[in-house]
C-alpha cells in the first residue's frame, strides 16, 4: 500500500491514517488484507473493516462487522462503539471527518463533500451519535483529513447559494479575491459546524493537506478527472 499519513494525537489503542496515491484506494480482497496488515503490524490492532457505498448524501449508519469486510450501501458516514472495528471512507477531494470520544469508546468516519456539507452531514452525525451511543461532543476529538482546500476549491455561485440556504450566510468561508468565481474553504466551514455542535475548538486537528495542489501525494478528482483513484481514511480500535 506504500506511503500512509498517520494523524496526530490519536488516543492510545486507536489508529487513524490516510492512504496516498501509492494505492488506488479500491476496496477489494487484496486491499482489505493490506489495510488489516497495516493495522496489525503498525498499530497492533486486530479489527474488522466496514466501509460505505457512498452517494454524496447525509445518511449516517451504525457499522456492523463481519469476519472479513462489510460494505454498507447508500451512506456517507459510519460510526461504532464496538471494539475491534475499523471504519473506512473513500475520498478524492472531499473532506474526511473523523470523530472519537475516547471516554465512551465511540468513533465515526464521515465523507463530507460539498453536497454532504450543505446537507449538514456533520451536524447529522453528531446528533445521531448522541442519540444512539454515549457519545459526548464536548469530550470528543475531531480530525479533518487531506482534502481540496481553499487554494484550489473553485466553485460556482450556485454552490455558495446552496450553502447559504442550508446553513445561513457562509461568506466568511468564501474567497472572492482571485477572479470571477469564488473559492470555498470547506475545512474551515466544517470546523465551525463542529464547534457549533459542541466539539471544543482546541480538540479539532486539521491536516492542512490539499489533495488538488500540484505535487500532492494524494488522489484528486479535480486534478486527474475520472481516472483518479481514491484516498482511504481508516479509523480503528
Amino acid at each position: 500500500m506504500g506511503r500512509i499519513v498517520v494523524a496526530p494525537q490519536v488516543p492510545d489503542g486507536l489508529a487513524l491514517f490516510y492512504t496516498t496515491s501509492d494505492s488506488s484506494g479500491a476496496l477489494d480482497p487484496p486491499s482489505i488484507a493490506l489495510v488489516r496488515n497495516i493495522l496489525e503490524e503498525r498499530f497492533n490492532i486486530d479489527a474488522q473493516l466496514a466501509s460505505c457505498t457512498q452517494v454524496h448524501g447525509i445518511n449516517v449508519v451504525n457499522a456492523k462487522g463481519s469476519d472479513d469486510w462489510c460494505e454498507h450501501p447508500g451512506c456517507d458516514a459510519l460510526f461504532t462503539d464496538q471494539p475491534h472495528m475499523a471504519l473506512g471512507i473513500k475520498v478524492a477531494d472531499c473532506l474526511p471527518v473523523t470523530l472519537i470520544d475516547p471516554l465512551h469508546s465511540v468513533m465515526a468516519n464521515i465523507h463530507s463533500g460539498w453536497r454532504g456539507a450543505a446537507g449538514r452531514i456533520v451536524p447529522s452525525a453528531l446528533s445521531k451519535l448522541a442519540t444512539e451511543t454515549a457519545f459526548d461532543a464536548n469530550r470528543s476529538i475531531a480530525w479533518l483529513g487531506p482534502s481540496i482546500r481553499s487554494c484550489c476549491f473553485e466553485v460556482g455561485e450556485e454552490v455558495v447559494s446552496n450553502f447559504d440556504q442550508a446553513l445561513g450566510d457562509v461568506e466568511s468561508f468564501v474567497d472572492r479575491t482571485r477572479g470571477e468565481r469564488p473559492y470555498l474553504d470547506l475545512p474551515a466551514l466544517t470546523r465551525s459546524l463542529l464547534t457549533q455542535g459542541g466539539v471544543e475548538a482546541r480538540s479539532i486537528h486539521d491536516s492542512g493537506l490539499c489533495t488538488r495542489c500540484d505535487g500532492s501525494i494524494f488522489h484528486s478528482f479535480r486534478r486527474n478527472g475520472p481516472s483518479a483513484g481514491r484516498n482511504l481514511a481508516i479509523v480503528a480500535r
